[in-house]
């Protein structure tokens, strides 16, 4: 009973965070900077969530060879951005003001499409739901509770669910679309973290229980290595651009990884 009350609960959360989100764009007016300290906040969650929680678990549950699945993960969402480029936060003009341009005089930051952005944001999502109830599995199935590993996952993804959205509707209304329809495809970009956690389960069911473990563990890995390449490419393209800035984003990057040291210690 645990698991499903539990997910249940996280699905709705992070979906009202996301349509929150989506509203950020007609609501708030964020300055670059301090855009890239809540990233750098909320991808210290995500890099501190795969190495404090769903790494060891996945090692625990599966073994070693378990962790291969995570370099998967990571190229999987490498190669997804590569050639959908969803994973810019910000209005592009923004962007190329700030990162100038490379030697050929071309912006370093593409433009985007709403329809490239939203499906590449729409599968990282789907990964993000499986990754969420493989967290939540994996502390039942060890703890017979919600656990450390459950509440770090979900915290590290409700955290940075907000950015995702804003891409969405502001790169919708940017492209001249209607509010009321840009909103629209937000809510189901925001379901898809529900569908993703639906899909897991489906899967699960169909297996016996040794299978439905090394699934559990496989997954929870592929997940691992999904949440290293999102904080990798909020934090590495801003490297080289704040170094008047370089305090507070470390500060912030830190403060999102010690947190999910602390809730480490709730396993």
């Amino acid at each position: 009973m645990v698991i499903p009350v539990t997910l249940t609960a996280y699905c709705a959360l992070i979906v009202a965070v996301s349509l929150l989100g989506g509203l950020a764009p007609l609501a708030l007016v964020l300055s670059h900077t301090r855009l890239q300290v809540y990233l750098s906040f909320a991808a210290g969650t995500m890099l501190g969530a795969a190495f404090f929680h769903m790494l060891p678990e996945a090692v625990a549950m599966g073994g070693p060879d378990t962790v291969k699945w995570a370099s998967l993960g990571l190229l999987a969402l490498f190669l997804l951005e590569r050639f959908f480029a969803y994973h810019q936060h910000e209005p592009a003009e923004v962007a190329h003001h700030h990162h100038g341009h490379d030697e050929a005089g071309e912006h370093l930051a593409p433009a985007l499409s709403w329809g490239t952005a939203t499906f590449g944001l729409a599968v990282h999502s789907l990964i993000g739901g499986v990754a969420l109830a493989t967290a939540v599995v994996a502390d039942a199935k060890e703890q017979g509770r919600v656990g450390g590993m459950a509440w770090g996952v979900f915290l590290a993804t409700v955290l940075h669910k907000p950015a995702d959205a804003m891409t969405v509707v502001s790169l919708m209304l940017r492209a001249g679309v209607a509010p009321r329809l840009a909103h629209l495809v937000n809510l189901g970009f925001a379901l898809m973290i529900p569908v993703g956690a639906g899909l897991f389960f489906v899967g699960v069911d169909r297996l016996g229980p040794s299978n439905a473990e090394s699934l559990t563990a496989a997954a929870l890995s592929f997940s691992a290595g999904t949440f290293l390449c999102i904080s990798l490419s909020d934090l590495l393209p801003e490297l080289q651009f704040h170094a008047h800035d370089r305090l507070k984003l470390s500060v912030a990057l830190l403060a999102g990884f010690l947190l999910m040291a602390a809730t480490s210690t709730l396993e």
